[in-house]
């Protein structure tokens, strides 16, 4: 089944992970979502990037970034800290938690460091967040309302300025396994942004995208069958769009990427991930591959690791067949401390 499609609107990419995967990620707490193993307390990141030319290509990432510079968690793994050290001093956010009786967290406060103002307030179920409100200077600018369906997946995602106009909508229906959706997106002025349906049936292993233009006709589709790509077709003046750009899950942490173009053809490459644990975590190696094997673009990562199987120091090297050599790209430090 498809990994992950690569979007021109970054907004509405989670929402295409396989059901799987976004039950997994709202089942972690936001220490483990930050690749964070352990009883984690905080965690302070010096990093220090290259001068190297490299560039991916649209894709799965063969670079994974440091997700935390500044942070801090309370015992259970929930985010209280939140920024970056400027000058020396801390620039960025503090999270205060409101709880029930059960001890479940029911409302966030996040509060600007250096002022203290209030930047943005949420109401959180079950499921996730059930509103979001946004602050400027302690003035409200805008409100996000979510709504979940009973097995847990968001359905609605409303926002509005701070005058109660709407700046964005997303309808979101899915049967409960998750294998077959369709998505909605409108804009400010009512008008459609985005709208595909994706189909998958586990047993015949077939799956089914479909893109729509604003007038409900379509405009790109595709279907692979057990991980291959059988058929795409878009019309032959389409520009790149959501959905011609994707990969899928071929099992043993390789993914087959299609770049596919409106003359009808797709470019596949083959991304191969090597893991220093059996979690999938610390990557040791991502190699990018053509068609025909060869390699095109590699990332490769050394490791300090603490006894939790975090690292505390990693360099980042990269390789292209421009580059035609191995090149240090980044270099992280950084400092855990455990409760």
């Amino acid at each position: 089944m498809r990994y992950a499609l690569s979007s021109l609107a970054a907004s509405v990419l989670l929402s295409l992970f396989n059901i799987s995967a976004i039950a997994q990620w709202k089942n972690l707490t936001d220490a483990q979502r930050m690749d964070l193993a352990g009883p984690a307390k905080s965690v302070s990141l010096t990093s220090t990037k290259t001068n190297v030319a490299w560039q991916q290509p649209s894709g799965p990432s063969l670079v994974f970034p440091a997700l935390c510079s500044e942070c801090a968690f309370d015992p259970d793994g929930n985010q209280v800290k939140s920024g970056q050290i400027f000058d020396g001093s801390f620039h960025g956010e503090f999270i205060r938690l409101v709880r029930d009786a059960d001890g479940h967290v029911t409302e966030r406060s996040v509060e600007d460091a250096s002022t203290g103002e209030m930047v943005r307030h949420e109401l959180v179920g079950p499921y996730g967040k059930l509103e979001e409100s946004l602050y400027l200077h302690g003035v409200p600018q805008s409100l996000v309302h979510f709504n979940y369906d009973p097995y847990g997946h968001m359905i609605d995602r409303l926002t509005l300025d701070s005058a109660g106009n709407q700046k964005a909508n997303t309808i979101v229906k899915t049967t409960q396994d998750g294998n077959d959706t369709e998505e909605w997106d409108w804009g400010e002025d009512g008008r459609v942004t985005l709208h595909f349906r994706q189909t998958f049936d586990p047993k015949t292993k077939v799956e089914h995208f479909i893109g729509f233009n604003p007038f409900g006709g379509v405009n790109l589709t595709w279907t692979a069958i057990g991980g291959k790509l059988s058929s795409f077709w878009e019309p032959q003046d389409a520009p790149s769009q959501f959905g011609d750009n994707f990969s899928e899950d071929v099992g043993n942490d390789t993914f087959e990427n299609y770049d596919c173009h409106n003359a009808g053809t797709c470019t596949l490459s083959r991304i191969h991930y090597v893991y220093l644990d059996p979690k999938r975590r610390n990557p040791i190696s991502v190699e990018w591959r053509d068609a025909t094997g060869d390699l095109r673009f590699a990332s490769y990562y050394e490791y300090d690791i603490d006894a939790y199987r975090n690292w505390t120091h990693r360099e980042i090297w990269v390789w292209s067949a421009s580059l035609g050599k191995r090149e240090l790209y980044e270099t992280d430090s950084r400092s855990i401390t455990y409760w």
